[in-house]
């Protein structure tokens, strides 16, 4: 089985332990992101979630590093959304959009919280293809 665990790199401990979760679950060699994609990514964190700030450079490595994210997600059987910060229920954009890219493709869906966010409600409730939406704790 194919896993790809999208969310916020702003609380990189919530997303590392649920991405390790998934490696012990299903094989880290069928999980996404691999230890390339994330130190790739650490420029891109670091501006946008550092005091650094966005640069040119950082926009098109991001640009790049979302095209990648969504070609996993095509080929996915699972996609695990932490959706959380800091203990609360959090979609930043980048996993907003992902969120709604798998949701397009019909992939299956799992959220690490029970989702409350009338948005992301409005998405589910709104679903019509018989995906499977869950959560897996709380």
């Amino acid at each position: 089985m194919k896993v790809v665990v999208c969310g916020s790199y702003g609380d990189m401990k919530a997303f590392i332990e649920t991405l390790d979760s998934c490696k012990l679950k299903h094989g880290a060699q069928n999980v996404f992101p691999d230890e390339e994609h994330l130190l790739l990514s650490r420029p891109c964190i670091e501006a946008h979630h550092g005091k650094k700030g966005e640069t040119e450079a950082t926009i098109e490595t991001r640009s790049r590093l979302m095209k990648i994210y969504f070609e996993q997600i095509d080929h996915a059987d699972l996609i695990v959304i932490v959706n959380e910060k800091n203990g609360e229920e959090y979609y930043g954009v980048g996993t907003t959009l992902e969120l709604g890219y798998a949701f397009a493709k019909g992939k299956t869906i799992h959220f690490t919280r029970k989702p409350t966010n009338p948005n992301i409600l409005s998405l589910i409730n709104g679903q019509q293809n018989n995906q499977e939406l869950c959560w897996i704790s709380q």
